[in-house]
């Protein structure tokens, strides 16, 4: 169990405090958010700018720290994760959005930062842009690599186009296999892909793709999570 961006049920999401809030609620992994500054420093956020700042992508990470200290960079949080929790970090790169990476570098700077301070044994790297998951995918084949999708793409076509990237998993949404948890997590255990959902939020969501055979279940609240799953 992952918790969403720490423990958000009980911290601003993507801070340190959540983070450590998360293992204390006895996740097993963490999810969070990579994007980059306008000099390249690699931060942990999921929005493309803080509150009413300017965007990331316009603000220095010096203007940032000054502005919105809670913002951590990626390798302050690898260095406070503790070494046995699971991290799946995720490259914010949407078309359209301010920040846009058309050469998808980030998501090689990021793998570069990680193998530079951490196991990469330890990470799954993802992202809703498939571009970004095969430049990973092609710097570091040894990392683990997971392809997320909204609940507007089918399971099918999610499946050929994890393939045609060589990931190892697909991070559907809970809406997309909420219908029929069993079959639609048994279509992906078949094609040979890991299962990672997220916003499994309520007791019942969480109990359900368990039972399913869920391989990951990424949650707003690791508590709540963490005893479904313990007491099933």
């Amino acid at each position: 169990m992952y918790a969403h961006r720490g423990d958000r049920s009980r911290a601003a999401d993507n801070t340190l405090e959540a983070f450590e809030l998360a293992v204390d609620a006895g996740a097993d992994g963490i999810e969070m958010d990579v994007q980059a500054t306008a000099d390249g420093e690699l931060i942990i956020a999921h929005d493309p700018r803080h509150g009413t700042l300017p965007p990331f992508c316009e603000l220095s990470f010096a203007e940032l720290r000054d502005a919105a200290p809670e913002v951590p960079t990626l390798e302050e949080t690898l260095l406070a994760v503790p070494r046995h929790i699971f991290l799946n970090i995720e490259v914010k790169n949407t078309f359209g959005e301010p920040g846009f990476d058309a050469s998808r570098d980030v998501s090689e700077q990021t793998l570069d930062v990680v193998k530079a301070l951490d196991d990469p044994a330890r990470v799954l790297f993802s992202s809703f842009d498939p571009e970004s998951v095969a430049r990973a995918r092609h710097a570091h084949p040894d990392v683990l690599g997971g392809l997320l999708i909204t609940g507007m793409i089918p399971i099918e076509t999610a499946i050929e186009a994890a393939q045609t990237l060589s990931a190892n998993a697909i991070n559907p949404p809970m809406t997309s296999v909420a219908p029929s948890p069993r079959s639609v997590l048994g279509i992906i255990h078949d094609a040979g892909f890991s299962s990672v959902v997220w916003n499994a939020n309520t007791p019942r969501d969480v109990d359900a793709i368990a039972s399913a055979g869920v391989d990951v279940i990424i949650t707003d609240d690791p508590t709540m999570a963490r005893s479904i799953v313990d007491h099933r």
